[in-house]
């Protein structure tokens, strides 16, 4: 099974993700979180399904903690919507998510 990996990006990067105009989705994860580790295998088929609406950019926890900490997340994983720079919704505080439930989540966002 393929486990998806996660784009490291930099502040700047997920600062630049976050004000751009348009659907863009952040998955927020960490290499040593075991709930993160648990959906990675169907990270993949949710940014396809995602990548249809939305454009897609990852970002660490340990990494972009003055990020998350910013846009108020405190668990991971966290999935979040952002439309025209404003955090419009998310999901994620550090429960184990099932891909249905990150699907039928993004669904009721559009």
């Amino acid at each position: 099974m393929n486990f998806y990996e996660p784009e490291v990006n930099n502040d700047d990067q997920v600062q630049q993700n976050i004000k751009a105009k348009g659907r863009h989705l952040m998955f927020l994860s960490a290499d040593w979180c075991g709930d993160c580790k648990a959906i990675k295998p169907f990270v993949q088929n949710i940014k396809d399904e995602v990548a249809k609406t939305a454009d897609w950019f990852d970002a660490d926890r340990d990494a972009n903690l003055a990020i998350a900490k910013a846009q108020g997340l405190r668990g991971i994983p966290a999935f979040v919507l952002f439309v025209d720079g404003r955090q419009v919704s998310h999901i994620g505080d550090g429960e184990r998510l099932t891909p249905k439930q990150v699907l039928n989540w993004y669904q009721q966002t559009l």
